[in-house]
């Protein structure tokens, strides 16, 4: 039994079964391509607004007194621009737009997003201030922002990876996450954590060989004399987990993992078990649990159900309803996205967002 000072691994606080499969769940949402595409249609809205507003100015001869100029609207769409990048290359599979480098499309889309983040945060306690009067629509354009952070951080802080190395792995298992598993909606059956028998494990601060989901497990780091020689051997089942499992990137060095034991909480060096290798879109495809992806942030509250429209020409229906017929149904705005429904299964989200779906007959 492995023993952290005072502290032996039974006095970690762990996730029941029940957790780590809303654990899983989760990862694979917030790392998935229907999240980020949700994402950048937050951050196509806000540079929306920001066009608005900038226009706006110029027409009324306000170019050189408003406090969103030019300039900083470029920005805005190069920014933009590295977010479509990275939902570009995630639909090709490709999974190192989360890490923190030269592929790191995300990051780089962050940047202008945390400057206007904490430029907020400073004009709403007084040490900042705006031209109110010759900047049009700044009241849309901070409502998207803010509606844009929030969709982001729903996601980011637990997939994308951060700038510094030395770090614990983002997700850790206290009262709080244990809170909010709890708190979040999932399918009527979740999947079984996968227990793989091939296993692969990489240690803290090794090159990690893969993207995917990993769970640290406790297990006897090798002398270094068993590492010259190449005889270390390959920790065995049964394994004893020794905290949260993360998403993990392939070609980063292994994290440290956090373990809280009451009120305390310690970073240590691990062993991590791959339990999920994340090879999603490389052939193509979208996996179908992905159409019935929710999302909390940010909170927008329907004040009504959703509507369901059946006529002699059309038939139509907002994500949420109950199919009235069945047949395949088109997403009105992208025609060329489908699905397969039976009369009074749900009509889904698209791309994370509710839509109305028309039935083509």
């Amino acid at each position: 039994m492995t023993q952290y000072g005072n502290r032996k691994i039974n006095d970690i606080m762990l996730p029941s079964p029940s957790e780590r499969q809303q654990l899983f769940y989760l990862l694979k949402k917030l790392s998935s391509l229907t999240a980020w595409q949700r994402i950048l249609g937050f951050y196509n809205a806000w540079a929306d607004a920001t066009e608005n507003s900038v226009r706006e100015a110029d027409d009324r001869g306000w170019t050189n007194e408003t406090s969103l100029s030019h300039s900083e609207y470029a920005y805005i769409l190069k920014c933009l621009a590295h977010c479509e990048e990275g939902v570009m290359r995630l639909k090709k599979g490709d999974k190192r737009v989360f890490k923190f480098d030269a592929n790191g499309e995300f990051a780089m889309a962050r940047r202008i997003l945390s400057h206007y983040s904490q430029l907020l945060e400073r004009i709403d306690i007084g040490e900042n201030r705006i031209d109110g009067e010759h900047t049009p629509r700044w009241a849309e354009f901070r409502e998207a922002l803010i509606q844009l952070a929030k969709a982001w951080g729903e996601c980011a802080k637990y997939i994308l990876e951060s700038r510094f190395t030395d770090e614990a792995a983002p997700v850790r298992y206290n009262e709080w996450l244990k809170e909010l598993l709890h708190s979040r909606k999932y399918p009527p059956l979740l999947h079984e954590v996968p227990n793989p028998k091939d296993n692969i494990f990489v240690r803290t601060g090794e090159l990690t060989p893969c993207s995917g989901i990993w769970e640290p497990i406790d297990a006897p780091k090798p002398s270094l004399i068993m590492l010259l020689l190449g005889k270390a051997e390959k920790p065995e089942p049964p394994f004893a987990i020794m905290g949260a499992m993360n998403y993990l990137h392939g070609g980063s060095l292994a994290p440290t993992t956090s373990a809280f034991i009451i009120d305390d909480s310690v970073d240590m060096d691990t062993t991590w078990r791959l339990l999920w290798r994340d090879d999603r879109y490389i052939d193509g495809s979208v996996p179908e649990e992905e159409k019935y992806y929710r999302f909390t942030q940010p909170d927008v509250k329907r004040s009504t159900q959703p509507t369901v429209a059946v006529n002699d020409q059309i038939t139509w229906a907002e994500s949420g309803a109950a199919a009235p017929k069945a047949g395949r149904w088109l997403v009105e705005s992208d025609m060329a996205t489908s699905v397969e429904l039976k009369a009074g299964e749900l009509l889904p989200l698209h791309q994370g967002r509710t839509v109305r779906w028309v039935l083509a007959e």
